[in-house]
């Protein structure tokens, strides 16, 4: 009877279910997509760790840009109003130097005018005469030029005045003054005019000047038929407008 007690009765083993290896397959990859979560968030993090300096540095960067792009406008501003400025400032100067020589051409005018009437006074009456208004003016044609100017008596009530007026071209050829002949000067029959007024006398003219040339300046000379009129002789600068 004892030795039948020592004998190991054998046992059958069963291997695993279906059922239960389909278990411990889907906890294994549970458990896979629960460290793949957890590395994706975790570099997730760390991206947008990296990424919010990058941010905040185009956030200033953007910045920096809007306020060069208004301290370009600004100068922009400042450079318009800088250019109106130096243009007023040149118009000012400009129209400064037109009113100097009006007024320095009027006082000439008036000291002319004051010297023809102490002349009268010495010589003891009789008509004197001013040459006033003289232009001259480029015409289309090289070379040419058209002039006009006045005469006019400034004694009042001496009557008529009669006469003849000369103008005379005289500048410089190879250097040298000299005034050419009339036969040079073509329309030279217009530098001679008659002259026939009681108060004043408007004449004009054209005058085309030969290429070796260079007119300085020109004498218009008022020759009266009568002594009681003083002849005049006034220079004027060659300076076409």
């Amino acid at each position: 009877m004892d030795q039948h007690r020592d004998v190991v009765t054998p046992r059958i083993v069963r291997p695993a279910s279906s059922a239960a290896r389909a278990v411990v397959v889907l906890s294994i990859l549970v458990a896979l997509a629960a460290v793949v979560i957890w590395a994706f968030s975790a570099g997730r993090q760390d991206g947008v760790g990296m990424l919010k300096p990058l941010s905040e540095h185009m956030c200033t960067t953007e910045d920096e840009r809007e306020a060069l792009a208004e301290q370009v406008s600004e100068l922009k501003q400042q450079n318009i109003v800088l250019e109106q400025s130096q243009q007023i400032d040149r118009e000012v100067k400009r129209n400064l130097s037109k009113q100097i020589k009006e007024a320095q051409d009027e006082r000439l005018a008036l000291e002319k005018e004051v010297s023809f009437l102490r002349r009268l006074v010495q010589e003891g009456g009789g008509g004197i005469l001013q040459v006033k208004d003289f232009t001259l003016e480029a015409m289309d044609t090289p070379g040419e030029f058209r002039y006009s100017f006045a005469v006019r008596q400034l004694v009042q009530g001496f009557g008529e005045s009669t006469g003849k007026i000369e103008i005379q071209v005289i500048g410089k050829r190879d250097d040298e003054t000299t005034e050419p002949s009339l036969d040079e000067l073509a329309g030279h029959n217009r530098l001679h005019h008659k002259m026939k007024f009681n108060h004043f006398q408007n004449l004009k003219g054209s005058i085309k000047v030969p290429g070796d040339f260079k007119p300085e300046k020109l004498v218009v000379t008022v020759k009266p038929e009568t002594d009681k009129i003083t002849p005049v002789s006034e220079i004027f600068p060659w300076s076409p407008e």
